[in-house]
């Protein structure tokens, strides 16, 4: 058995995954928790490591028989190839990804990094223009700015910030 990568349709990486695993195919689509702004609101989301791709589980032996099927499943748009030959990835590289997978499942990347330049939504400091620090303990968000030519540190909740 080997692995072989699909290229998928843009956006459709959990489609084409349900669609494979649907025909009896092994698939494997690895994951991570991402924050993302929605509206008003920050919430974490799980999203393609690799946008565009997954891993199918195959037996070299039936691949030309069922090369047709894998392309025509919805969501997929082709087998990733080189030179006809469909690209081979090892065993070992999917496990360390299901492991590292499986450790980093609590960790969150965070919509802001340190350096980003923000602007304040609401409260006292609307329309404060501010530079992203860190998240303390409570997920706020800790922003350096300038106040009477002094560099001041506020704690805010991330939802009254936007970047610039």
């Amino acid at each position: 058995m080997t692995w072989l990568v699909i290229h998928t349709k843009s956006s459709e990486e959990v489609r084409a995954e349900k669609n494979l695993k649907n025909q009896g195919f092994e698939t494997y689509l690895p994951m991570y928790k991402k924050e993302v702004v929605r509206g008003k609101s920050i919430k974490n989301i799980m999203t393609p490591l690799f946008p565009r791709y997954l891993f199918l589980k195959y037996n070299q032996s039936r691949l030309s028989s069922d090369i047709g099927l894998i392309r025509s499943t919805l969501g997929v748009s082709q087998l990733l190839k080189i030179h006809e030959k469909p690209l081979e990835i090892k065993n070992e590289i999917i496990y360390a990804l299901r492991v590292r997978e499986d450790l980093e499942k609590s960790d969150i990347e965070s919509y802001y990094q340190n350096g980003d330049k923000i602007i304040i939504k609401a409260g006292p400091f609307k329309n404060i223009e501010a530079i992203f620090q860190c998240e303390d303990k409570e997920k706020r968000a800790v922003l350096l700015f300038d106040l009477i030519n002094k560099p001041t540190l506020i704690y805010l909740d991330k939802s009254v910030i936007m970047k610039i």
